[in-house]
């Protein structure tokens, strides 16, 4: 029973995590801007906040038991991730939607200024795109150190769709790229998870005597 528990609870966070992510990712819109609503971008940003936590659980858990540099390396690379995407996605998510929400409760008189700041805050900085691509690579370098983890035990379709996922989903996590990189992801993981327990299982299958 205990087994089959750890089992559930292993597949409701892989399964589980990355299929709320693509739902994220259809529902996120661009960065909104002066009269735009913001009420559905701040909450989705809120959501990352523990979003975030389970993709680095995910990790975790996908990378359980296994030895190796490469497992040490993606459990290495876990706090970092965490740390840096909660910082420039999430919180900066919910950074930008306060500050538009606020402008949108300013005087009429007061709004083409605000508009102003705004177009100003939209212009690409190097630094912000440093940082941003920074987090998504982060991202990537986790998921390269758990396929490497998994070496040849996994199946080479499972890697290669949690790599090309990752791939897709440094490019950014609203739609139409983050949904399509963590589909894919997530096909992989259920090609991990259910193949090798379709092979486990008739492994444990005792042979008939003739």
């Amino acid at each position: 029973m205990q087994t089959e528990n750890r089992i559930l609870v292993r597949r409701v966070v892989l399964f589980g995590v990355p299929f709320v992510y693509i739902v994220l990712g259809l529902l996120h819109t661009a960065n909104p801007e002066l009269g735009d609503e913001t009420t559905l971008f701040i909450a989705l940003h809120y959501a990352q906040l523990f979003l975030i936590g389970g993709l680095a659980y995910m990790f975790w858990l996908l990378v359980d038991g296994l030895g190796g540099r490469a497992a040490r390396l993606a459990r290495a690379l876990v706090l970092p991730f965490v740390i840096v995407y909660t910082a420039v996605d999430a919180v900066l998510g919910i950074a930008w939607g306060t500050v538009v929400e606020k402008a949108n409760e300013l005087p009429t008189g007061d709004r083409a200024a605000a508009d102003r700041l705004i177009d100003q805050l939209l212009d690409p900085e190097p630094i912000g795109v440093v940082f941003y691509f920074g987090a998504g690579l982060l991202f990537l370098a986790v998921v390269l150190a758990v396929v490497a983890a998994l070496g040849s035990s996994a199946p080479s379709p499972a890697r290669i769709l949690m790599t090309v996922g990752a791939l897709v989903f440094v490019l950014g996590h609203a739609r139409p790229v983050g949904p399509i990189g963590m589909a894919l992801f997530l096909t992989g993981i259920l090609w991990l998870e259910l193949r090798t327990g379709s092979e486990d299982a008739e492994r444990t299958v005792p042979v008939q005597a003739a």
